[in-house]
Formats: C-alpha cells, sequence, structure tokens
C-alpha cells in the first residue's frame, strides 16, 4: 500500500476519456492514467485505486452508455464493474482518487 494520494477527478475529465474511447479498454486505461501518471512505466497495478460512490455512479453510467452504444451484445459496463475502480464510502470526497489501496509494480 502506498501513502494516501488523493487525484482530483472531474466530470469533464471523464467525460472526455469517454469521448474519445473507440473501445471499452481505451476509458479503463483512461481513467488509470488519471490515477497513475506514470502509467507507461506501470508493469503492474495491485489492488485498485478507490473512490466515492458518487464518482463511480457516475463513471459507470458512463461506461453503460458507451457499452449500449459501442457493444450493445455485451454487458454493459462489464469491463469496468470488473476492472474499475474499487468504491468505499470512506473515501472524503466525491471527485477524487485515493491511490493508497493500490500497489504499483514498475518496469525494469
Amino acid at each position: 500500500m502506498t501513502k494516501k494520494k488523493l487525484i482530483k477527478l472531474d466530470k469533464k475529465t471523464i467525460d472526455n476519456i469517454f469521448e474519445k474511447a473507440q473501445h471499452q479498454q481505451d476509458y479503463v486505461i483512461g481513467l488509470y492514467k488519471i490515477a497513475f501518471p506514470n502509467w507507461s512505466k506501470i508493469k503492474q497495478v495491485h489492488g485498485y485505486p478507490t473512490i466515492h460512490p458518487k464518482t463511480n455512479e457516475y463513471i459507470f453510467g458512463k461506461a453503460i452508455e458507451f457499452d449500449k452504444k459501442h457493444h450493445p451484445n455485451i454487458v454493459n459496463g462489464g469491463l469496468w464493474l470488473n476492472n474499475g475502480f474499487s468504491t468505499i464510502e470512506k473515501v472524503e470526497k466525491e471527485w477524487a482518487i485515493d491511490t493508497s489501496m493500490a500497489r504499483v509494480e514498475l518496469e525494469n
């Protein structure tokens, strides 16, 4: 686990990520790049960043909307549900990502 670090995340940033996405993995990775700005140097993330339930509700809604449009024959929002951030009530801020529950393994 890392030291508690909150990263600002707003609706405009989330909307931009989804607007640019062409596939589900694009929005998932786009959101992880916000959580971990050094994403290109990361080999693996152990655990998950956490977000407030209201933030997750917004992201999950966007994921469902995206999948209905682009992938209508799959479980809408399924990739975010399986690989997205964890939701914890204890995250103090609604529009922030807490990376303290995740440990990153960097490339050699």
